[in-house]
């Protein structure tokens, strides 16, 4: 089969690059090659020497010490990112910042897999350019209605689990931290305050600082990161579109 786009996954885990080439193989109709690395100096050799499409990597690093993630990025200007890893974002975001990631994923269990394999084939594969629609949804922020926002929350398209439960207008002077805090208190009664304050999970700053629109540049429409607080998993776009979802079962309860 002629592959149409290509994902290079980097991890020193053997085990979750098999299941993750597997589970590509399962999108074999969307026409997703994966190629895997087992360190950071095989996965730049890769992208030395043939195409790819989106890298999906855990927090790995160079004998040098430079974050894979941030060589990738110095190699490929514009390459999708997804940085899946079990560290906390407090512990990567400097990286993360750096090399200008589409994405963090937390991992927490193998049925994460399945959503970066699903978000991987979408980023691969999808038009890097914004539609006209896109271009006059930012121009008319903030939204009238979640309505609207559920239509093109990124997270929506790929297993139909997420809640959007707020979006945050960066032309206002409020911190993206207080309207996470305030529309997790308002869908879930839970006040991110004070049972188990939020910002033990969440550099709300560094966040902010990953997701806010450029001064002198276009809207960026690609970017989202994932972090689990309490029961739930929650999700922040680059477009201010904040989800919710049930954290999956471990089996641990």
């Amino acid at each position: 089969m002629d592959s149409s786009a290509t994902v290079l996954h980097v991890d020193d885990d053997p085990d979750l690059l098999e299941l993750s080439k597997l589970s590509f193989e399962r999108h074999a109709d969307d026409g997703i090659e994966t190629v895997t690395a087992s360190n950071a100096e095989d996965g730049l050799e890769v992208l030395d020497s043939r195409s790819v499409d989106c890298i999906v990597s855990d927090s790995l690093r160079l004998d040098d010490d430079t974050a894979f993630i941030v060589a990738a990025r110095r190699r490929a200007a514009s390459i999708p990112i997804i940085f899946y890893t079990a560290k906390e974002w407090d512990a990567v975001a400097l990286d993360a910042l750096e090399a200008g990631i589409s994405e963090y994923v937390r991992k927490a269990d193998d049925g994460d897999v399945a959503a970066v394999v699903e978000r991987a084939s979408e980023l691969a594969t999808q038009n890097r350019t914004p539609t006209i629609e896109e271009e006059t949804l930012v121009e008319d922020r903030p939204c009238d209605t979640l309505e609207e926002a559920v239509d093109t929350f990124p997270a929506e398209t790929a297993d139909g689990t997420w809640t959007v439960i707020g979006v945050h207008d960066w032309q206002r002077d409020e911190e993206l931290g207080t309207t996470i805090a305030q529309v997790m208190e308002a869908h879930t009664g839970v006040d991110a305050m004070q049972a188990e304050p939020l910002f033990t999970s969440l550099d709300a700053e560094a966040l902010e600082t990953l997701l806010e629109p450029r001064p002198g540049e276009s809207s960026r429409y690609d970017i989202q990161v994932r972090f689990p607080y309490a029961k739930w998993e929650l999700s922040v776009s680059s477009d201010g579109f904040i989800a919710i979802r049930d954290l999956p079962a471990t089996g641990d309860e």
